[in-house]
């Protein structure tokens, strides 16, 4: 900081800097301001010293201006820490990381990843909630620890107001799996045997709450049948504790392991028929009316700087054209979304009203369980 002292003679001038000063700006100020011949503390007399002081009084401000700006241009000056709030080895895990390598190459600075799992997400984004809103505290997850999970549990957090939603970079597509040697040939057929054994048909899915659990409750109670639900703390554990025969079947956060043979898919959570599986029907066209739009996405703390947030979002952008994302998507069968702050902000508040009408018409709750701002 710099600030102006009383005369030191008739028409003097001071200037005395604070500890706390930007570097370099002493000496400039000190080549600017100084009338030739004068000591620092020293001062023209009349005209002249007025003279000086407007001109040294307009260094001041351009040279305080020219560092703010460049302090800004120079984000980021340190490496960035996103929360994955979902287990590894993941779908949430696994895309943030292929998307990282080349957002942290167009910011110059490494992107360090985080676990923080549990509570379908919303573990991880709690704690983000609570951090500085600088730009090296982000988060990875999904639209579902906004506008689903807060609708059934109580949260420490405000899903509208506590984040800044700053760029979603996939759609999901999910469906119900079982292993290959599974007994249930059609969804049909599984729905049949869950209605004449109450409870005894289980299913496993990255959480309770998440979009993957709630489709498969809204289709029981159409259905007017009861299964057991199995929560873990993400897609990949789900689909471990399938695949090991620990429960019937997974509803699955990607079609990974169906399209590489390891299981089979019985029922696409899609609004439309997945083309990378065409034979597989949709919940949509079997009469259930609930599919899942849930984005992945990159999050902030509230209140972060817009500047800020059009780097991130131009870094997530730009990586979505690298050959480790192109990989990534070829091998989940994920979609491609493209959703800067704005739009993606929109597309938030949007869900969350139509998610609280569908799961009130459904009889699940009357009011959500978290406020929302």
């Amino acid at each position: 900081m710099i600030s102006s002292a009383g005369p030191t003679g008739e028409d003097g001038f001071q200037i005395r800097m604070r500890k706390r000063e930007i570097p370099g700006v002493r000496r400039l100020l000190y080549a600017v301001c100084m009338p030739e011949g004068q000591p620092f503390a020293g001062g023209g007399q009349g005209m002249r010293g007025r003279t000086i002081r407007i001109t040294c009084a307009t260094s001041v401000f351009i040279l305080l201006a020219a560092f703010a700006g460049s302090a800004m241009a120079e984000y980021p000056e340190k490496p960035i820490t996103v929360y994955c709030v979902f287990s590894p080895g993941g779908t949430v895990d696994t895309s943030i990381r292929a998307l990282s390598q080349g957002a942290e190459k167009v910011l110059g600075k490494n992107i360090v990843i985080v676990t923080k799992d549990g509570g379908t997400g919303t573990v991880g984004l709690a704690l983000l909630a609570g951090e500085k809103p600088d730009g090296y505290t982000l988060a990875a997850g999904t639209s579902t620890g906004i506008v689903r999970v807060p609708l059934a549990r109580k949260m420490t957090y405000k899903p509208l107001s506590s984040f800044t939603f700053i760029y979603a970079y996939s759609g999901a597509v999910s469906g119900l799996l079982v292993r290959p040697d599974s007994p249930f040939k059609t969804f049909k057929e599984m729905v049949g045997y869950a209605r004449q054994n109450p409870g005894k048909l289980t299913y496993s899915s990255m959480g309770a709450g998440s979009p993957l659990h709630v489709i498969m409750e809204v289709i029981g109670m159409k259905e007017k049948v009861k299964w057991t639900h199995v929560p873990y703390k993400g897609t990949a554990p789900a689909e471990t504790a399938a695949l090991g025969g620990h429960v019937d079947a997974v509803s699955a956060g990607d079609m990974t392991k169906a399209l590489n043979g390891q299981m089979r898919a019985l029922l696409m959570h899609t609004k439309e028929r997945y083309e990378k599986l065409p034979g597989v029907p949709t919940s949509i066209e079997l009469g259930y009316d609930y599919y899942n739009d849930t984005v992945f996405s990159v999050f902030g703390p509230a209140g972060m700087d817009p500047k800020v947030v059009k780097k991130i979002e131009d870094a997530y952008a730009k990586a979505q054209e690298t050959p480790e994302w192109k990989q990534w998507i070829d091998t989940t069968g994920q979609i491609t979304v493209k959703m800067r702050s704005a739009e993606y902000t929109k597309f938030i508040e949007e869900n969350w009203d139509r998610e609280l009408k569908v799961q009130r018409e459904l009889g699940v709750l009357t009011e959500p369980a978290t406020t929302p701002r």
